[in-house]
């Protein structure tokens, strides 16, 4: 008997292929348990014995072709199989994004990294985040909040003042007072700042 170990992780096409032609060119091979758990591998057991001839055309039609569901399998054998979650393909950007930061200190909560594929031309654009709550959308929303807030204490600031105005005593020309008065809180409600009545207020 014979080991062939493979090592991992493979996308699940790959591996499935490469273990179509061992079992075409060792029949009944076998998965062996990877008893190392310093590797990750996946290991065949053949039977040198049985070697068999696998013609070119029979050979090709082995091959399992990739689609977007291909995994990468990181294990296989007798006791199951095990794939590469996104959670571990996250983990393994963290090295590569605490590098970039420690290239450009100066970036307090993201990079962004332009791309080009050589092939086709296409531009892309990789970020690297980090702080807590501070992504560029989180630091937008925050900021659209903010003038929110802004616009609303500069109305309620600006109508409070102007209907201070009016409950003002009137003296003789009170008439002209206050529709001038009137006519200001028109004016602010036009330019956006407008809530409430201010006719209500006499």
């Amino acid at each position: 008997m014979f080991d062939i170990k493979v090592e991992t992780p493979l996308p699940q096409s790959i591996l499935m292929t490469l273990g179509n032609l061992i079992d075409a060119a060792w029949p009944e091979s076998m998965l062996a348990l990877n008893e190392d758990p310093w590797k990750k591998q996946v290991i065949f057991r053949i039977d040198t014995a049985r070697r068999t001839e696998v013609a070119p055309q029979d050979a090709a039609a082995l091959r399992q072709d990739p689609d977007e569901d291909d995994l990468q399998v990181t294990g296989l054998g007798p006791d199951g199989a095990t794939v590469i979650t996104p959670q571990e393909i996250a983990a393994a950007f963290v090295p590569a994004v605490k590098a970039a930061f420690e290239e450009f200190p100066d970036a307090e909560n993201y990079l962004e990294m332009p791309l080009r594929d050589p092939e086709d031309g296409h531009r892309y654009l990789l970020t690297f985040c980090r702080s807590a709550e501070q992504t560029p959308h989180e630091l937008r929303m925050a900021a659209e909040q903010n003038l929110e807030r802004a616009r609303e204490d500069a109305h309620r600031d600006a109508v409070q003042a102007v209907q201070g105005l009016l409950r003002r005593p009137r003296g003789p020309r009170a008439d002209t007072f206050q529709d001038g008065v009137r006519a200001a809180l028109d004016a602010l409600r036009q330019a956006g700042f407008g809530a409430g009545d201010p006719h209500g207020e006499d």
